[in-house]
C-alpha cells in the first residue's frame, strides 16, 4: 500500500522506452488560434502538472485483442481525440506589456503531444498495484508516467499533454501528464472519456467548449499578471522532504456507516455528503497521527492551534443565467479552506461536527463569493509554487465524480487508477471514485512517521476496506 518518495526523474531501469512519436491535432475544424488563460488557470501556473493513469489486466476473452493492435488503436484514437481538443497540442505564449505585466494564452500551433510506448520488464499488474518497493527508490509506477520533469510554467516550450503506454507482463498501464494551467480534472477526464470512446468505435460524445462566455464576467477579461513572477520562477530542483503515500479504499457500506455515525452525532440536524464524511474521518485521523508524532518529539501539541483543509469548488453549472457548460475546456474550480481548532477536531464524538463544518463552507460558497474571489485575484494575482503553500495544511484534489473506471479503451474496466509524482507534498490527498458504485479511494501523502501512525490508527482503519 505504501511507498516512499525519491527523485522520479531517475527512471526505474526495468522500464524501457521503445518509441516516441509526436501526435498532431489533425483535421481540427476550430478557427481558434489563441485562447486566453483565465484567473482560474493562471493561479495554477507555478505548480505541478496533472498526472493520472489507469491500470488494466490483459483481457480474458477467447479472442483477445493483440497488444500491438491495441496500442495502434490507442494511437489512432488519440490523434482523433486530439483534433477535438486541439489546444492540448499547442504551447503557452505571452504578450508582454510595457509595465512589466503579461497576458498568457494557449497558442494553438499544433506543436503536438508526445506518445510514448514503453515496456516494464518482468513487472506484473499486482506489483504495480501494490507497490512493494524498498526504501528509498521511487515506486516503479512513477516511471509509467511521461514528462516527470515538466512543470506547468514549462508550457511555453514543453508539451501541454503527453501520454505513455507501458506494457506489463500481464497488463497495460496508460499514463498521462497534462498541464494544469490549461485544464482541470473535469476537462482532462472528458478528453480521456472521448479518447476511450473512439477506441471502442463509439461515435456519440459531447465535444469541449472553448469559448469564455459564462456569466462570470471575470472569465472574459484579458488578465495581466507580473511577467517576472512566471519568467524567473524555478522549482525544478525543489527538494521534497521524505514522504510516504498509499491508497485507502472505502466501500459504499463503510461510507454509509460513517454517515450514520456522523448524522447521529448531529441529531440529524444537517445532511452531509459521502465525500464530506470521509474528509472529516481522514482529517481527524491525520491530526491524531501528527499529534502523536509531536508528542513523541517531546513537544507539547497546542490544542488551541488551528488546522486547515483545502478543498476545491467547481464552477460548472454555476453563475446564472449563462452557466458554465459541463464540457468547458480549462480550469473551472476555486479553492476554499475549512479551518478548525485541533481540540475541536479530535474531540470525542466530533466526526459529525467536522463533516458539518465542511458542509457549511461548501454551502456558503455562493456564486457571489466565487465571483468576488476571482475579481480579487485579478486585482492582486497570487501565483504560488508547491514549496510556497501553507505548511501543515491538507489539500484535496480529484473528485469521486470523475468516471475513471468508466474509461474503457477496449480492454474492459481498469483495476486501478493512480497518480504520478507531480505535486506530492505532506498533506496532499487525491480522491478517486472506487471500482464499485458508491465507493471511493483516497491517495494520501504524508511524512513517513505520520503515515505509519495513520495506518496504525484503529478508528481510521476500521472504515478502510483494503
Amino acid at each position: 500500500m505504501a511507498s516512499s518518495t525519491s527523485d522520479p526523474r531517475t527512471p526505474d531501469a526495468r522500464v524501457r522506452i521503445l518509441s516516441t512519436e509526436i501526435i498532431h491535432a489533425k483535421n481540427t475544424q476550430s478557427p481558434l488560434e489563441r485562447i486566453p488563460l483565465t484567473a482560474c488557470d493562471l493561479r495554477l501556473i507555478l505548480v505541478g502538472t496533472i498526472q493520472k493513469g489507469l491500470l488494466f489486466r490483459n483481457p480474458t476473452t477467447d479472442h483477445p485483442i493483440s497488444r500491438q493492435t491495441f496500442i495502434e488503436n490507442l494511437k489512432s484514437a488519440f490523434s482523433k481525440a486530439l483534433a477535438l481538443h486541439h489546444p492540448f497540442a499547442g504551447r503557452l505564449t505571452a504578450d508582454e506589456h510595457p509595465d512589466g505585466s503579461a497576458s498568457v494564452y494557449i497558442d494553438c500551433n499544433d506543436a503536438g503531444c508526445p506518445f510514448l510506448h514503453a515496456v516494464a520488464d518482468g513487472v506484473t499488474v499486482d506489483e504495480a498495484l501494490h507497490q512493494p518497493f524498498p526504501v528509498p527508490p521511487a515506486p516503479i509506477l512513477w516511471s509509467f508516467f511521461p514528462s516527470n520533469d515538466v512543470k506547468n510554467y514549462h508550457g511555453f516550450t514543453k508539451p501541454l499533454m503527453s501520454v505513455q503506454i507501458t506494457e506489463l507482463v500481464d497488463g497495460v498501464f496508460i499514463g498521462w501528464t497534462v498541464n494544469h494551467a490549461v485544464a482541470d480534472g473535469t476537462a482532462h477526464w472528458n478528453f480521456h472519456r472521448i479518447w476511450s470512446s473512439i477506441c471502442r468505435g463509439c461515435g456519440e460524445y459531447s465535444p469541449p467548449v472553448f469559448t469564455r462566455d459564462s456569466s462570470l464576467e471575470a472569465i472574459k477579461k484579458k488578465i495581466r499578471v507580473p511577467w517576472s513572477r512566471i519568467r524567473d520562477f524555478n522549482e525544478d530542483n525543489l527538494v521534497i522532504p521524505p514522504l510516504k503515500e498509499g491508497t485507502f479504499h472505502f466501500s459504499r457500506k463503510k461510507i454509509a456507516e460513517l454517515k450514520a455515525k456522523g448524522t447521529a452525532e448531529l441529531s440529524g440536524s444537517r445532511q452531509i455528503s459521502s465525500l464530506q464524511i470521509l474528509i472529516a474521518h481522514l482529517w481527524r485521523a491525520v491530526i491524531r497521527s501528527r499529534a502523536g508524532a509531536v508528542i513523541r518529539s517531546r513537544a507539547d501539541p497546542d490544542p488551541e492551534s488551528e488546522t486547515r483543509f483545502g478543498i476545491q469548488v467547481g464552477f460548472r453549472g454555476r453563475f446564472e443565467p449563462n452557466k458554465f457548460p459541463a464540457h468547458y475546456f480549462g480550469n473551472a474550480i476555486g479553492g476554499r479552506t475549512v479551518t478548525m481548532k485541533v481540540k475541536d477536531l479530535v474531540a470525542e464524538g466530533s466526526l459529525g461536527r467536522v463533516a458539518a463544518e465542511v458542509n457549511r463552507v461548501v454551502a456558503e460558497t455562493t456564486d457571489e463569493k466565487l465571483r468576488e474571489a476571482v475579481e480579487d485575484w485579478i486585482e492582486s494575482p497570487d501565483m504560488r509554487g508547491l514549496g510556497e503553500f501553507t505548511e501543515g495544511a491538507l489539500m484535496l484534489s480529484g473528485s469521486p465524480r470523475f468516471d475513471a473506471y468508466g474509461t474503457d479503451f477496449g480492454w474492459g474496466k481498469a483495476v486501478a487508477v493512480r497518480s504520478g509524482w507531480a505535486n506530492k507534498c505532506d498533506g496532499k490527498v487525491t480522491v478517486f471514485p472506487g471500482p464499485e458504485t458508491g465507493s471511493m479511494g483516497f491517495e494520501i501523502c504524508l511524512s513517513p512517521e505520520c503515515f505509519d501512525r495513520l495506518r496504525m490508527d484503529s478508528e481510521f482503519m476500521a472504515a478502510v476496506t483494503e
